[in-house]
């Protein structure tokens, strides 16, 4: 075999690792659709596995690189391991920071502004990637055949920094400025040895990225709390009509003085052959040991990002669906018939999930009611009688379908492409939204009724800004395939069980890879995001579909995110991700199939307080690990339960710390 190898590749292209605060940890999607189960047994996991530990700590989702080889002209002739015939020896090398510190401020997609830094004070002037003392940066690891340890990834940030300024405008920990508008006077303390990650080798020597426990923390005195300044200050803008970055409107993105243990960066690796021969997914390698420089098309990329409280949910609009409307080429049924149970159904059954996590969604608010998509509402698609007539492509239904089709939103522009209003890239300045060309009115009436990249449109019209992408539209090909259905031109096909890696051919297998990585993702609101920022949707940041760009610094992309990330898991708390981070959660009756929902963010924090419904900025730095999972109901037969067509989801493995009473006094 090993002299038809002339390159190898890692897939996933692009891995996402979520965060947990237990040491134990399961592995992330590796085929299409494929739930995967959290180990252990007597939980609600699809083979039985609890997504806790035995101390009801939240496990660690982690993401596994696999080295396959090609041929010369460019096919897969084996998934190269441990046990494989030809492999000798493997060496995995990974580089990650968190760049978030040191980074632009966040201010929304169309009002970025490259002078507007994070803790602006601190190196100003520099580039976010000169700014070293703001960067946990562990340097270059490695891990090796045969060995048995994990490999921590650790580093500082805000290092060698005595003192500062920062506005009086903040939220301080037992500290209240007589006068907000004057500076306030903090001290610094570098935080040391931050966990960004660990490398470890399956019994096979793929490799297993395991992200960081989840931590965040402030190292000033007085410490900065957590929180949305503008809510207390002049709101919503903030001093100065918004314009100070660190009181404006999205503080809480922009939180000073804080970090996080988020990262990303480049995955490489280096293989020997039992004849000698050593192949690399850098340039120029020629021994096991070298260096060489990054070939961004045989490498690959992790990001790590919070937890996916509702793994069986998929958003509407994933990063793959990004990555194949930026890549068309890519798209894997380019040329092929409009199939309703591959193309059309998953819009609609994503859909009606919603109505398990969302108060929009599920008809549960007096505005909302018999307009939404719970089990009982108009809305719910998947219902038996009204599926039967979504698949049917006869003349008679077409009235139905053109309607469902007409409420769907489409994006400006020849393609339904958010970027095509955000040119040039990051960190130069976008397109000016004031331009006639984005000059629109907004239809809260369109489907998906979820938040676009432009921001919530009610804090759009509080600031005065009209900006576009204040909803969130569905991908060009997802559209197309919607507009094929409407006009009858589709086959029906059928629903099919998912497959699992080892079961599909091999050279299904690296695609499989690939795209099972970013199908349980958030295509959109990027506001900033959930994984991604918005600028995973410029063609110019990837050197080919599923792979990032060689000169893209480790850590550049998931600077953009939210700093620390739990102030955007916490503002983000009505339509926007709910597959992510749910609005709401339910109760259900299976003898009346009635249901009841609850807040999904309620109970108590450490010091007894309830839970807030209009500032968990800092709770949710306590919450987060032990909030609900949101999961099928099984019956005896092992299937889900379903009520008119949907399934039904409730929450489970709930921490049981949220639901002591307050302390006494309180």
């Amino acid at each position: 075999m090993s002299d038809k190898i002339k390159s190898i590749r890692i897939h996933p292209g692009i891995g996402i690792a979520r965060l947990g605060d237990s040491d134990e940890f399961y592995i992330g999607p590796e085929a299409p659709r494929v739930v995967v189960d959290p180990g252990g047994s007597g939980g609600p996991g699809p083979k039985g596995g609890t997504y806790r530990d035995s101390d009801a700590r939240l496990k660690r989702q982690a993401q596994r690189y696999r080295v396959y080889a090609y041929d010369a002209n460019d096919k897969v002739v084996a998934e190269l391991t441990s046990d494989s015939g030809p492999v000798q020896s493997v060496r995995w090398r990974v580089h990650v920071r968190n760049m978030k510190a040191a980074n632009y401020a966040f201010q929304g997609a169309h009002l970025f502004d490259p002078d507007a830094l994070r803790n602006p004070s601190i190196q100003p002037g520099k580039a976010p990637i000169e700014r070293d003392k703001l960067i946990i940066d562990p340097g270059v690891h490695t891990i090796t055949s045969g060995q048995a340890e994990a490999v921590v990834m650790k580093g500082d940030v805000f290092t060698g920094i005595e003192k500062g300024l920062l506005p009086g405008g903040l939220r301080f920990e037992g500290f209240t400025p007589k006068d907000i508008s004057k500076e306030v006077e903090v001290t610094y303390k570098a935080a040391k040895d931050i966990e960004l990650g660990q490398l470890r080798l399956d019994a096979k020597d793929r490799l297993l990225f395991v992200p960081a426990p989840g931590k965040g923390e402030c190292v000033t005195t007085p410490k900065v709390v957590l929180s949305n300044p503008s809510d207390t200050v002049s709101p919503p803008n903030g001093p100065e009509n918004g314009q100070n970055p660190l009181t404006n409107q999205f503080g809480y993105f922009n939180i000073p003085g804080w970090w996080d243990d988020t990262c990303g960066g480049e995955i490489d690796v280096t293989v020997t052959l039992t004849d000698g021969t050593v192949l690399s997914t850098r340039d120029h390698v020629k021994s096991f040991t070298d260096e060489g420089v990054r070939n961004p098309r045989a490498g690959a990329w992790i990001v790590t990002a919070p937890p996916k409280f509702a793994p069986h949910m998929y958003h509407v609009v994933s990063i793959l669906d990004r990555v194949y409307e930026t890549f068309p080429e890519a798209y894997p049924y380019a040329g092929q018939r409009t199939n309703f149970y591959r193309d059309v159904y998953p819009v609609f059954a994503n859909a009606v999930n919603y109505g398990w996590v969302s108060a929009e969604a599920a008809g549960v608010r007096p505005e909302t009611k018999g307009l939404a998509h719970g089990p009982k509402q108009p809305g719910n698609l998947l219902s038996p009688g009204y599926l039967a007539v979504l698949a049917d492509p006869q003349e008679d239904t077409k009235l139905l379908r053109q309607r469902i089709y007409s409420l769907m939103r489409h994006a400006p522009g020849t393609r339904a492409r958010l970027v095509d209003s955000l040119l040039p890239a990051p960190p130069q300045r976008p397109s000016s939204w004031k331009n006639d060309e984005f000059q629109r009115d907004e239809d809260g009436s369109k489907m998906p009724k979820l938040w676009g990249t432009g921001g919530k449109p009610l804090q759009n019209e509080q600031l005065g800004n009209n900006l576009p992408d204040q909803f969130l539209s569905l991908t060009d090909w997802q559209l197309r395939h919607l507009k094929n259905w409407a006009d009858g031109d589709f086959e029906v096909g059928a629903l099919h069980e998912p497959v699992s890696l080892e079961q599909l051919p091999l050279a299904a297998q690296p695609h499989a890879l690939d795209s099972s990585a970013l199908e349980p993702t958030i295509g959109g609101g990027f506001h900033p995001g959930i994984e991604f920022p918005y600028l995973i949707l410029y063609k110019e940041n990837f050197a080919e579909a599923f792979r990032v760009a060689k000169d893209i610094e480790p850590g550049s992309f998931a600077a953009y995110m939210s700093s620390p990330w739990q102030g955007d898991f916490w503002s983000c708390n009505e339509a926007w991700w709910p597959t992510q981070r749910p609005d709401i959660v339910f109760e259900y009756d299976p003898k009346t199939q009635t249901r009841t929902h609850k807040e999904w963010f309620r109970g108590y924090d450490a010091q007894g307080e309830p839970l807030s419904s209009t500032d968990g900025y800092s709770q949710m730095a306590y919450a987060w690990p032990k909030l609900g999972m949101v999961l099928p109901i099984k019956t005896e037969d092992g299937e889900f339960l379903k009520d008119n067509g949907a399934i039904v989801f409730v929450e489970q493995e709930r921490h049981p710390a949220l639901n002591r009473p307050p302390v006494q006094g309180k």
